[in-house]
């Protein structure tokens, strides 16, 4: 039987790249509202919560199939919000009005959920595998992972806050970050090896 404390540690490991997403966003010069970090809990927590339920269910059969090519999967969605978030820092100049109101759209976070989440599939599995139970671990993985977006979120309002004129450069570094991340997965799958 996996213990609390066990889960506590896997779903903070499995939050951290939803907490990185979240803290580059909200840094790169938005003004963040409540909305967002509402936003961002809701749908990151959300996902963490659905992937390991769907990799306990799912078992061999899906795992299997998407084990070899999960990690390209991440990597591509995180690259192509990269790409996104660096033509904005260098793209034409905004109102300012325009900037504070910016929205970050329903697809780029439903994109960025999967791509942060694709690891708790695999602890899905792995729990199926062990014969562990998945709907206490899926839901304390899923509210820790939004409490801890939220808190990313948050923070970085408070840096985008004190730091706007540096808005181009925060985008620069999230994309950054995004890549690095998206590069991490793939080493960890051995593509590099």
């Amino acid at each position: 039987m996996i213990s609390f404390i066990e889960v506590v540690g896997i779903a903070i490991a499995l939050s951290i790249d939803a907490m990185v997403v979240a803290l580059c966003w909200s840094g790169a010069g938005h003004r963040v509202t409540w909305g967002h970090v509402l936003k961002f809990s809701l749908v990151f927590g959300a996902f963490q919560t659905i992937m390991p339920l769907l990799g306990w269910f799912a078992g061999g059969a899906f795992y299997g199939l998407i084990s070899q090519w999960d990690h390209w999967l991440a990597f591509l969605l995180l690259a192509g919000v990269a790409v996104s978030m660096v033509r904005e820092a260098f793209g034409d100049e905004e109102d300012e009005s325009e900037k504070l109101t910016d929205a970050l759209p329903w697809t780029t976070m439903i994109i960025l959920a999967i791509a942060t989440s694709l690891d708790a599939l695999a602890v899905g599995f792995s729990f199926a595998l062990a014969s562990y139970p998945i709907v206490w671990p899926s839901i304390l993985i899923g509210v820790i992972c939004a409490g801890l977006t939220a808190a990313s979120v948050t923070l970085g309002r408070g840096l985008s806050e004190t730091a706007a004129r540096h808005a181009k450069k925060f985008s620069l570094v999230g994309a950054l970050v995004l890549l690095l991340i998206g590069l991490r997965i793939l080493w960890e799958h051995g593509v590099f090896a």
